[in-house]
């Protein structure tokens, strides 16, 4: 899916900045911290959603004092600028997770999303990019075609949606229970509140995790708008610390 063209003019009188403040990154802390504000906001000013991600591992860097990771943050960042210049639009959703940067030492954990909806899945996709470990190995929009991929890809995660179209979430998990399905399985939906009849039977079949959808639209805090508790169950699913670099 590709992204709307970006105001050329916009994107000029911005790429200057830009550098300028990607440089002030390797600073002292106070200054790097401002440069990182300044970097988003003529992000979110352009409608760059695709370096919400980048931001979100350079605060860890800079809380943490991680220069490898942060000079490894720059380099991404001025990459995907340049791209962005020579193609005139952002990158689309769905190729952010292809186009992280490496992060060394990581463990990678692949990662199946099931949902009916492709904003919902695009949602999720983004949630989960925040932290590199997370590769998205592919999307599915019904329980059969979810199965299909699992059987195909053998994914270590799965991040399913319960109301679905063909084979409901309920159904993927009694057939992958029966088929002694590997991975983990963390259900996205506001349909199970925690504590739920409901909740307790997704969990009695399998699940790793319920969580509640996030809601609204994309933006640079997505985390802190939902999205938080659906990386942090994926996290725990998946057997990594509950939080990236701390």
């Amino acid at each position: 899916m590709s992204s709307a063209p970006l105001d050329p003019e916009l994107l000029e009188a911005m790429v200057p900045e830009f550098e300028s403040a990607l440089g002030r990154l390797s600073g002292e802390p106070a200054a790097a911290r401002r440069a990182l504000a300044a970097l988003r906001d003529m992000a979110g000013a352009l409608g760059l959603a695709s370096f919400a991600p980048l931001f979100a591992t350079t605060v860890e860097a800079l809380e943490t004092g991680d220069a490898e990771t942060l000079a490894k943050m720059r380099e991404a960042m001025a990459a995907r600028l340049r791209r962005v210049v020579e193609t005139g639009t952002d990158i689309a959703p769905d190729e952010v997770a292809t186009d992280r940067p490496d992060v060394s030492g990581t463990t990678r954990v692949g990662t199946l999303i099931v949902d009916d909806s492709p904003t919902m899945r695009r949602i999720v996709r983004q949630v989960l990019s925040i932290d590199p470990r997370f590769d998205i190995l592919a999307e599915a929009a019904d329980g059969k075609e979810a199965l299909e991929r699992m059987r195909e890809l053998s994914p270590a995660l799965v991040m399913l949606d319960i109301e679905m179209p063909v084979l409901d979430g309920m159904g993927v998990l009694r057939r992958w229970a029966l088929q002694g399905g590997a991975g983990a399985i963390v259900i996205v939906s506001s349909a199970a509140p925690p504590g739920s009849a409901l909740a307790r039977e997704l969990r009695r079949l399998g699940a790793a995790a319920v969580v509640g959808k996030p809601s609204g639209a994309l933006s640079f805090d997505l985390a802190e708008q939902g999205g938080a508790a659906l990386l942090s169950a994926a996290r725990r699913a998946a057997g990594l610390p509950a939080e990236a670099h701390r």
